[in-house]
């Protein structure tokens, strides 16, 4: 209830300010929202093919469903480093 008296006191434009700033906050976080489906992208095709269609039977093949993932989420940080020290 304070939060909400203490917006209602404030001037209009401190009232414009308050809400563009949050404003700005959402679009922050959608910006990179492209570069985060390409990471998320193949563990998502990765889990549905090999969880649902192949189930690991042996040793070898469950350390493969545990080593695969990881080395897919490390190729998706280094595309996201590259791609983005050559936007600066």
């Amino acid at each position: 209830m304070s939060d909400q008296s203490d917006f209602n006191d404030k001037v209009l434009k401190e009232k414009l300010q308050t809400l563009l700033d949050e404003d700005i906050e959402t679009k922050r976080w959608n910006e990179g929202l492209l570069i985060k489906s390409l990471i998320l992208f193949p563990i998502i095709i990765f889990i549905v093919g090999l969880f649902i269609v192949n189930r690991p039977e042996s040793l070898t093949d469950l350390l493969f469903v545990l080593i695969y993932p990881i080395a897919l989420i490390l190729i998706g940080l280094i595309l996201l480093f590259v791609m983005r020290s050559k936007l600066k």
